[in-house]
């Protein structure tokens, strides 16, 4: 591993703990504090919150173990690499969890955009735990090509840490080919929902209820942040086969950076700090920052 990949893997150990934090205080503000009002729309949003800050837990322990096998200890980690196994499947795991979670998402919001009346009509007869379900019953299918089609070994010794060593050539390329369709099949529904509002807002320039218009913004953020932090990194791996010699964990890298971006803009969208400008009595104006429901902020 060259100086550039041990400087990048240190330095983004901070990544997962500020996305991790960011999603804390976003949960806690909608399911404790309630200083973000829950809307039923987002139910499957806020699912992918509590997926996003389980990555990001789990993003810390990859990162910290790479970058214990920058000292000494990495002969131990190559002999024992079932404990570096134990850090690197959940994240391919629980990333093609949430690949699928953000197809639903996709589909949800362009099915209610295309055709909204059949949609209201007929989607509360799917209810959220279904769809849940199915996203979590992908656990058997991964599992099952983990351990029993690509047979992962965890006795023979490894020479190296990264997921191609750790998980072998056969999960490794059939994970990256897993992403590849749902990550098309995101793209595919984004471009429709991305088209639909455009024709919506600048060519019948319509009306859209505000909690449509935000349940959209939010799909288009998650559509976005996955295309470029999940999908583009994985895609340079398979060109680049010695990609994590010079950079690192780079898909961990930038999936755990693109968290810390995605929840600040759904932060911002989800919560609005607005003025509210009172006199005292020396005639002097006082500011105090309040958060509040953003349904009616566009």
């Amino acid at each position: 591993m060259y100086l550039s990949a041990a400087i990048i893997n240190t330095v983004a150990i901070g990544f997962p703990v500020i996305s991790g934090v960011m999603y804390s205080r976003l949960l806690y503000s909608i399911f404790y504090s309630k200083t973000i009002k829950k809307a039923p729309d987002l139910y499957l949003f806020y699912c992918k919150f509590v997926l996003d800050l389980l990555i990001s837990i789990v993003s810390y322990l990859k990162l910290t173990t790479y970058a214990v096998a920058m000292t000494s200890l990495v002969n131990f980690l190559m002999v024992n690499h079932w404990l570096t196994f134990l850090v690197i499947w959940p994240i391919s795991f629980l990333s093609s969890l949430r690949a699928i979670l953000v197809f639903f998402i996709a589909l949800d919001r362009t099915c209610a955009t295309y055709v909204p009346i059949l949609f209201f009509k007929y989607r509360k007869l799917i209810p959220l735990y279904l769809i849940i379900g199915i996203v979590l019953s992908y656990s058997l299918v991964d599992s099952s090509v983990a351990f029993i089609f690509c047979r992962i070994d965890l006795n023979t010794p490894t020479d190296c840490v990264n997921g191609l060593c750790v998980l072998g050539a056969c999960y490794q390329n059939y994970w990256l080919e897993f992403q590849q369709v749902f990550y098309a099949l995101i793209i595919a529904l984004t471009l429709m929902l991305c088209l639909k509002l455009f024709v919506w807002n600048k060519l019948k320039k319509q009306n859209i209820n505000q909690d449509l218009r935000r349940a959209n913004r939010l799909a288009l953020i998650d559509s976005a942040i996955l295309i470029v932090f999940d999908w583009l990194p994985p895609i340079a791996h398979t060109v680049f086969p010695d990609f994590f010699d010079y950079v690192g964990a780079i898909n961990t890298v930038s999936q755990t950076f693109g968290f810390m971006v995605e929840a600040y803009l759904v932060t911002i969208n989800l919560r609005k700090k607005y003025r509210i400008t009172n006199t005292t009595t020396s005639g002097k104006f006082m500011n105090r920052s309040t958060l509040g429901d953003t349904s009616d902020y566009n």
